[in-house]
């Protein structure tokens, strides 16, 4: 199905379910189809999804967590000081955070460390090493990063200094001799924890240490401080991060975290509750914005505050910190987007651009949005310090982006990273090198893949269906997030009754699809539209929380020019589908030959072979024409 908006190119439009296949539950027909076609064995899996069950002992699964959990509680029991050594995102600052009130309110005297962006990038190094030993600390936990601090990891051996990393990056080939690492990579196969982030890993480490000493985990700001960290560094929501997060969530909006209440106030989502999209769109980019173009500390003190006073003051200057945020970051991406239409223009398949002066804190938000508007690998680079350039680089999923920095690691300083983003030092000589190398990696790994932008519907629903009722059972289904993708719905036949044109391209509208009127809204739109217009949506169903007045709103990922007779692509073939007067089914191939479900009882079709193809087409005609979810 071909689309009029430049961006998404096809719908890739789910397969039939079998009845048999649904099963007597208190889940929604549409949403147990969502689940099926989702891989979910409703009749053997269904409870567990909805209601995680208990997870296992960490212990079974991180072979060196009781050695590190041991240590530390010895080092509460004397009062040692503890280095937390984090990251300037937010889930480096969560987990940061979470240890430090922990740890200090079980006896520590704990000092956090974040690098500076600009001037030590990314995670543990020498200066931090070298401060920490002469304060007499004998004892570091790294979080949310570490792994690849080999300089910093040899300084502290020499120093007699007790090392803990926990880490979730790729951990590189090189041996390390640590006190203790704990890392999901270490973790068996299927462990439940294989996907937690860096504020996971100190999640639980931290919950390990109160089970030990039973100390509730409760009495800190430890669970919230979870779901931030995970949302923001878009963790799977699967295993741990979902069985945690379906627990926690809810419980946000009475957290006793001042710092947390202040910014949920200010972000005017301290109504009802807050959701993963709430922590994703509005308290991450604001935590994010302040390591990104100012000092970390900020954040940190307003975390860890106590103080109305310290809270409300911090507050407005992190909400100063990530406006300027927003305006750099508009700059920069108005001249990345100029050189890339260049370089896509000359045929690049990996947009590699670089200038002196853009801001290092965002040229990763910019490298997102440019992958976003090509669907190709971007890198953005811009001059850090000591004449190098630092790069970051967001994947379009074609492309394993820290595999293809390890090809070129003989022109890096360093890199490091996940498949889908990543960043490296860079001397300026090299970058030609860099684009060079990248592009032909990216003609590789992409040669024959279709580069088009499609996104692919869970289930057909008209707008009658969407009630409370609905969307309770909606949020069943969630948290929301990686590997656990909000559904994708789609409807057919929608009448525009009104639209409103926003600033920023957006789009507002109310639309009726003959069986109620419903409230739509597309985000960067770039399609022209007109009122009494038919249109086909593909959306999300939100609940939009405006004014303490809470009502469905549909956002619209993709819109369509509404016609009765739909091309419908099967194994490379096209088929004309269309409801008939009488609200049956035709479909015509390209031959011009016909069938509906009363020719198959015709004598042309009593070949078995071909009954079942042509039951086949029709029943993915009924999903392509709305006849069926």
């Amino acid at each position: 199905m071909k689309t009029d908006n430049n961006q998404v190119n096809t719908w890739i439009l789910p397969e039939p379910i079998n009845n048999e296949e649904i099963v007597n539950c208190i889940i929604n027909y549409t949403l147990q189809k969502v689940l099926s076609r989702r891989g979910i064995d409703l009749k053997n899996e269904l409870d567990d999804y909805l209601n995680p069950s208990e997870l296992p002992n960490p212990e079974e699964h991180f072979i060196e967590l009781n050695k590190a959990t041991n240590r530390i509680i010895e080092a509460c029991n004397k009062n040692e000081k503890i280095a937390i050594c984090g990251d300037y995102d937010a889930d480096g600052i969560t987990s940061t955070v979470l240890l430090v009130e922990l740890l200090s309110k079980l006896g520590a005297s704990v000092i956090p460390y974040i690098p500076s962006r600009k001037e030590d990038g990314y995670g543990l190094n020498l200066k931090m090493i070298n401060d920490i030993s002469s304060k007499e600390i004998q004892l570091v936990i790294t979080v949310d990063n570490g792994i690849s601090a080999f300089d910093a990891i040899n300084r502290s051996n020499k120093l007699g200094i007790d090392l803990i990393i926990t880490d979730h990056h790729k951990i590189p080939n090189n041996n390390i001799n640590i006190y203790a690492l704990i890392h999901p990579e270490r973790t068996p196969e299927k462990s439940p924890y294989k996907y937690l982030a860096g504020v996971g890993i100190a999640y639980i480490l931290a919950r390990n240490i109160c089970q030990k000493i039973n100390f509730d985990i409760n009495q800190t700001t430890a669970n919230e401080l979870f779901c931030i960290g995970t949302v923001a560094d878009m963790a799977p929501l699967v295993g741990a991060n979902r069985t945690f997060l379906k627990e926690f969530l809810p419980k946000i909006i009475t957290t006793q975290n001042k710092g947390i209440r202040s910014i949920i106030k200010k972000l005017s989502i301290n109504e009802m509750y807050i959701t993963a999209d709430d922590i994703g769109y509005k308290i991450a980019p604001l935590i994010n914005a302040v390591g990104r173009i100012s000092n970390p500390k900020i954040i940190i003190d307003l975390l860890t505050s106590s103080s109305n006073s310290s809270v409300s003051k911090l507050t407005k200057e992190c909400f100063a910190i990530n406006k300027e945020r927003k305006r750099i970051t508009s700059q920069i991406e108005k001249e990345a987007l100029d050189i890339a239409m260049s370089e896509y223009a000359s045929n690049s398949k990996f947009l590699v651009l670089s200038k002196r002066d853009w801001h290092t804190g965002i040229i990763g938000i910019v490298a997102a949005r440019i992958v976003d508007k090509f669907n190709l690998p971007a890198a953005i680079i811009s001059e850090a310090d000591n004449c190098t350039f630092r790069g970051s680089i967001r994947s379009n999923n074609l492309v394993k982006v820290n595999l293809a920095l390890e090809e070129c690691k003989d022109i890096l300083i360093a890199y490091g990273g996940h498949s889908a983003a990543a960043g490296f030092s860079i001397k300026e000589k090299n970058i030609p090198i860099l684009k060079k190398r990248l592009n032909e990696i990216a003609k590789r790994e992409m040669n024959n893949l279709n580069l088009n932008k499609s996104i692919k519907p869970d289930a057909y629903i008209t707008l009658k269906e969407i009630d409370n009722n609905f969307y309770q059972q909606l949020m069943l289904l969630g948290p929301f997030g990686i590997k656990n993708t909000a559904p994708i719905f789609w409807t057919r036949k929608c009448r525009i009754l009104d639209i409103y044109y926003l600033k920023g391209n957006h789009v507002k509208m109310k639309l009726d699809d003959g069986t109620a009127i419903m409230n739509a809204v597309q985000w960067n739109s770039s399609i022209i539209l007109k009122t009494k217009e038919l249109i086909d949506i593909a959306f999300y169903i939100e609940l939009n929380r405006w004014k303490k007045i809470n009502s469905f709103q549909l956002n619209i990922l993709d819109i369509k020019n509404h016609k009765e007779i739909i091309d419908l692509k099967i194994h490379n073939r096209t088929y004309k589908c269309q409801k008939t007067d009488d609200m049956k089914i035709k479909v015509t191939n390209s031959k011009g030959d016909c069938i509906s479900y009363e020719m198959l009882n015709k004598s042309d079709y009593k070949n078995n072979k071909k009954q079942i193809y042509a039951k086949k087409i029709l029943s993915f005609a009924e999903i392509a024409l709305g006849v069926a979810s």
